[in-house]
């Protein structure tokens, strides 16, 4: 665990913000195991069940650049808990869901609850960090996150297994309201100064007025649509092509949280070292490379597991480094910048899913791989070719 007590963060409040974006993870991508009963139950196929993950992304992406002003001028505490008071509404009423579209309303609701979770998370850690230990907390809090991939979307496959997908939401959304109550009574209530006035268009505009942030954003929603479109189809891909059951695929799912955990890990580390860039580049394309494999070839299923393992222990590997980059441009808007971070992991969530579901409709499944090769090979371009050779990516006060 990051060392954080003798700078404001305690231990505990560090495991609390580890198991909330681990609930997030999980509840993002809780789908994934279910969208083959979904679409049995609700009578439709596959590709439009797919929006129901896209329909998270999209109350995300739109509501987490909002979050940010409000959190760095009012604080982090009250943002986190309405997060994830409404993740705990949504799941509960997810589980109630008579039809389609009710689904799809809950899912937006969730979506709103998570978009507050993660940037609020990351902008309590860059308050209270040194820059040189904000890569390593930030890879720590990002590797916990993906711990609900190993273990939550796993758990939810099973879950559906022995009784039905209601019975995910239920639970799902019942573990969440005791999270809120620890939250309630240890997250401490003076967690950051809170600056008196906040003028969000000018936040925003500080930061966007600049392209060094646009790069960042851009080449972390091309990776993040490679790493949610794989976890999002991937459980998807296994039953309809390897005729696997949902139980089948935790296996599977577990090892893709497991890579994404090593990854995320890794990825905190790099964030520190003089040529990251050259690093990411290279990581990020050879990920999106192994990516479009797992759905492109007909493999031994288990050699596709092993090749979905590597690609998921890749293509996390951007998020820390990116997110470090993005607070070092931040200034004092690191709520808003967290925000904006959070809206392109969204994005990418959403063109993983949503046009994943459109190239699965157009050309199957290896159509998809395809896009997620453009996509890697997009955001690998950005920062090999844009990124590397700009002095603000610079690390300063390191050697090459």
């Amino acid at each position: 665990m990051v060392s954080v007590q003798k700078q404001g963060i305690t231990p505990w409040t560090l495991s609390l913000f580890a198991v909330s974006v681990f609930m997030v993870r999980a509840v993002m991508l809780m789908l994934g195991p279910i969208l083959v009963a979904l679409a049995d139950d609700f009578g439709t196929t596959l590709a439009v069940a797919g929006q129901l993950a896209a329909a998270t992304f999209i109350t995300w992406g739109i509501t987490a650049p909002l979050v940010g002003p409000i959190s760095d001028a009012h604080g982090r505490r009250p943002v986190l808990l309405l997060g994830i008071a409404l993740i705990s509404t949504g799941s509960l009423a997810s589980g109630l869901a008579w039809d389609y579209g009710s689904l799809m309303v809950f899912r937006l609701i969730t979506g709103i609850g998570c978009a507050m979770v993660p940037p609020t998370v990351m902008a309590a850690l860059a308050d209270s960090l040194p820059p040189e230990k904000v890569g390593r907390a930030v890879g720590f809090i990002t590797a916990s996150s993906w711990v609900g991939v190993a273990l939550g979307v796993p758990g939810i496959a099973l879950l559906s297994y022995v009784g039905d997908w209601r019975l995910t939401f239920y639970v799902v959304g019942l573990i969440t309201l005791a999270l809120w109550g620890l939250l309630w009574r240890w997250l401490p209530r003076a967690d950051r100064p809170v600056y008196k006035s906040v003028d969000p268009i000018e936040r925003f505009k500080s930061i966007g007025r600049r392209a060094g942030p646009w790069f960042v954003l851009i080449a972390n929603a091309s990776q993040q649509a490679v790493l949610l479109g794989l976890t999002t189809y991937f459980a998807a891909y296994m039953i309809e092509s390897h005729g696997w059951d949902e139980a089948s695929t935790a296996p599977g799912l577990a090892l893709l949280g497991v890579g994404a955990v090593i990854g995320s890990s890794a990825g905190g580390f790099i964030a520190g070292l003089a040529r990251r860039l050259d690093y990411l580049a290279v990581i990020s394309l050879t990920g999106g490379i192994l990516a479009a494999a797992v759905f492109a070839t007909g493999a031994n299923p288990w050699i596709v597991v092993i090749t979905a393992f590597v690609a998921s222990m890749l293509v996390s590997v951007s998020m820390p480094i990116l997110m470090t980059i993005m607070m070092g441009l931040a200034g004092d808007s690191k709520g808003t910048a967290g925000g904006m971070f959070s809206t392109s992991n969204q994005t990418g969530g959403f063109i993983g899913a949503s046009a994943g579901g459109l190239m699965l409709s157009l050309g199957g499944f290896s159509a998809l791989g395809l896009l997620y090769l453009c996509s890697a090979a997009l955001s690998a371009a950005i920062v090999g070719l844009l990124m590397r050779s700009s002095a603000p990516f610079r690390l300063k006060g390191t050697s090459r």
